[in-house]
């Protein structure tokens, strides 16, 4: 990704404003728009565990209290393009973590939708492909997803009540340099450069990922294209079982992993067979494969003497 800024990189008309950007995605897509000659403006939560990792030419607004402060600082910055990212995943939703999670996928979300159709702004917002068990419509596997579905639900009053231009863009798996959500690229990486027993489920669940450059592309064509279209999915459409990713990690890398399978229990509702999810035809395609992307990852970790 060139790091050189060029007028004709520039895709937007006014301020680009990006909620959750101290997130994986979002900190790319910063960075992304930043070295595009954007004028970006990061919005992350003050006391973040994640540390600050922008661009000096991103400006970042620090907030306490987001459903409160959020929309003083949308009408500041008067946005273009509001790329909303923010959310909070809690896989096992234990009784103490409902509130925030409920909170930040939903009530800021809200907060963010208002303040986007009060500024007359365009809305792009990340939905999970989580929210679709075996490609339905409507079938939550987890809480999580459906918080996140309920936002969907949200967003829709908000174009069909109060004007909002809203693009949506699912996102199944991702994965990519800086990366610290120790999800499962991560880890089959870690235990190969360990050796370290790796206890696992049945293994033959299928995952389908998208390196998060590919990510960052499809955000910015849905933000450009014209409104009103239908959601753009983003997958490799290339879905392979963890066991096969398990190998090929085994075959980039040249290290073995002491995979122990069946010693975990598998989630519930997770993808077995290949879903569809319904979404917009678009030129967006996946521009790096999964051997290559890994194959990156594995040279980074090594060059960072991990």
């Amino acid at each position: 990704m060139s790091e050189t800024v060029r007028d004709a990189d520039r895709r937007f008309a006014g301020p680009v404003l990006v909620t959750g950007a101290n997130g994986f995605i979002g900190r790319h897509l910063c960075s992304h728009l930043a070295a595009a000659g954007e004028n970006v403006h990061a919005v992350v939560r003050e006391g973040s565990s994640r540390v600050l990792a922008h661009r000096p030419e991103v400006t970042v607004h620090a907030l306490q209290d987001s459903n409160a402060e959020y929309a003083a600082v949308s009408a500041a910055v008067q946005p273009d393009v509001v790329f909303h990212l923010a959310t909070r995943y809690a896989p096992s939703h234990a009784p103490e973590e409902i509130a925030d999670m409920v909170g930040a996928n939903v009530t800021f979300g809200t907060t963010v939708a208002d303040a986007t159709a009060r500024a007359g702004a365009r809305l792009v917002h990340a939905t999970s492909a989580w929210q679709h068990y075996a490609g339905a419509e409507y079938s939550p596997v987890s809480l999580y997803a459906a918080t996140k579905q309920a936002l969907c639900d949200i967003v829709r009053y908000f174009t069909e009540a109060e004007g909002l231009v809203a693009d949506e863009v699912c996102l199944f798996d991702t994965y990519g340099p800086r990366d610290d959500r120790r999800k499962l690229v991560w880890l089959l990486l870690e235990h190969a450069a360990s050796g370290a027993p790796l206890p696992m489920s049945s293994g033959h669940q299928l995952v389908d990922l998208s390196h998060v450059h590919d990510v960052v592309a499809a955000l910015v064509q849905v933000a450009t294209r014209p409104p009103g279209q239908a959601r753009l999915v983003v997958r490799s459409g290339d879905p392979l079982t963890i066991r096969a990713l398990a190998a090929l990690v085994e075959r980039v890398t040249g290290r073995a992993i002491d995979t122990r399978w069946d010693q975990r229990p598998a989630r519930p509702r997770e993808m077995e067979k290949n879903w569809v999810v319904a979404g917009a035809r678009t030129s967006w395609r996946p521009q790096i494969d999964l051997a290559t992307g890994v194959f990156r990852l594995w040279e980074e970790r090594r060059g960072a003497g991990d």
